[in-house]
């Protein structure tokens, strides 16, 4: 493994810990009969929403560090770096909008539900617009990323 993308493996080993014990500790006894407020909102519910808001919080810098790092690269790859925290923006932000639901629905009214569903569904768009404007952008380097991958996969590419 390449050591300047050793973090990754980081990341993805403490957005999985974070997602297993939200699970584990959230389906406890004790977590799961308490519950907090006249909304009866159980304490392991409360769990699961922050594992999971931390996990997408990993996710979403992980995404970013990563676009750092291509942009620190030299040649056609450093191109993609916003393409890459693009595509990290909408798959986080259509993922927080589950996530926030699943906690809020006991104790939000209709009014501000759908406050909500149409705040995420501009963001959503709005990520999906980035995304599709970066791919325009860096199609160039991205069609070339997806040669040299497929030379690669074929093993014909030198190593020179």
């Amino acid at each position: 493994m390449n050591q300047p993308w050793l973090w990754v493996g980081k990341y993805l080993l403490v957005i999985a810990a974070a997602l297993v014990l939200g699970a584990v500790l959230g389906g406890l006894e004790p977590f799961h009969s308490t519950t907090i407020g006249s909304a009866r909102i159980g304490v392991g519910t409360l769990v699961q929403f922050i594992a999971h808001g931390g996990a997408l919080g990993l996710l979403w810098a992980m995404g970013y560090r990563h676009a750092a790092q291509l942009r620190a690269t030299s040649g056609s790859v450093s191109h993609l770096a916003t393409t890459v925290l693009a595509l990290t923006t909408l798959v986080v932000t259509a993922s927080a909008y589950a996530v926030l639901l699943r906690f809020t629905a006991p104790f939000i009214t209709l009014d501000i539900k759908m406050i909500v569903d149409w705040t995420f569904i501009g963001a959503i768009l709005a990520a999906a617009a980035w995304l599709l404007w970066a791919l325009f952008v860096d199609s160039e380097a991205v069609i070339a990323a997806i040669g040299r991958a497929a030379r690669r996969v074929g093993g014909t590419e030198s190593k020179a």
